[in-house]
């Protein structure tokens, strides 16, 4: 790998470890202490609001960038064989899913304001969609880079989506009560695995929504 691209990389890999510890102090501290949170996120151009939202978006970008560098370094040189392109082809398409659940939550959900509850649709099968696949999408990602920074930063990344799942139960709480309350204890947190074995062993079977449904919220 020439210099240049290795200086690159190296550049990257420091801004994406630097956003992952500011992420990962302040999801932490969040959980044991309110007043710490940053995730559901305080008003648009708050301090805290632009700490977040900069050091998540520098981190995804970061793990996306290093894994094509990585993934086309390795197609030029000829040692990306065709169960890496696999996995990589099944990673786009869970973040396609990705999109869909984002779609699906809505522009003003998605920045954290209190639209309504969703718990339709592919929010039936896990209450943190977005979060799921990214999760899962991230973990392919990695291991079709063949990359020990790819994977370390995506491991860390894989952690923020859990502790921002972790942090905004207590705010969706306050917000929604009860409501909120009968659909966690039907929906699991990320993958609804006894859902998914009913529809293969019950096609015709019928799914009620947990709670009424309204427009989106994580």
């Amino acid at each position: 790998m020439p210099i240049a691209l290795l200086q690159f990389n190296a550049l990257i890999i420091a801004l994406g470890a630097a956003s992952a510890l500011v992420l990962l102090t302040a999801l932490i501290a969040g959980l044991n202490q309110a007043r710490y949170r940053i995730w559901p996120c305080p008003p648009a151009g708050s301090a805290r609001s632009v700490i977040y939202w900069s050091s998540f978006r520098i981190l995804n970008i970061t793990v996306v960038a290093l894994a094509l560098i990585a993934i086309a370094s390795d197609v030029a040189g000829g040692t990306f064989n065709g169960i890496r392109f696999l996995i990589a082809t099944a990673s786009a398409a869970v973040f396609a899913i990705y999109l869909r659940s984002l779609w699906a939550l809505g522009h003003d959900a998605t920045y954290c304001s209190a639209s309504g509850l969703n718990t339709a649709g592919i929010y039936a099968w896990s209450r943190n969609p977005q979060y799921a696949t990214a999760i899962v999408g991230y973990a392919l990602m990695a291991v079709a880079s063949f990359s020990a920074a790819v994977a370390m930063l995506a491991l860390a990344l894989i952690a923020v989506y859990a502790l921002m799942a972790l942090n905004e139960e207590p705010w969706l709480d306050a917000k929604y009560g009860t409501a909120y309350a009968r659909y966690r204890a039907d929906v699991p947190r990320f993958f609804n695995v006894r859902r998914a074995l009913q529809g293969f062993t019950r096609p015709d079977h019928t799914r009620d929504n947990p709670t009424p449904h309204a427009n989106s919220q994580m």
